[in-house]
């Protein structure tokens, strides 16, 4: 499985505090099952949903982005991504 991550300049702006756990929960949770993931944080938790306010996941004591990010999925032929970027970019 060749699964690339792309993000906007906002996105990389903001940064992310664990790009690894993103990735991680993307591969084992949503990769070849959801197109478009929203990550918000509520509290201390991140809550991803599925952008129609569908709850798919909650991250307990982990703020993941200090701003809504949206995980849109592309697929290329070969190439299959997830690019990641702030609701104002899309």
């Amino acid at each position: 499985m060749s699964l690339q991550i792309v993000m906007t300049h906002g996105v990389r702006e903001i940064g992310c505090r664990d790009w690894q756990l993103v990735i991680s929960l993307i591969i084992k949770h949503f990769y070849g099952k959801e197109e478009f993931l929203s990550f918000k944080t509520v509290g201390k938790k991140t809550v991803v949903t599925n952008g129609n306010d569908g709850h798919l996941l909650t991250i307990d004591n982990k703020k993941l982005f200090s701003e809504v990010v949206w995980a849109v999925y592309g697929d290329e032929g070969k190439m299959k991504y997830y690019t990641f970027m702030l609701p104002h970019e899309y």
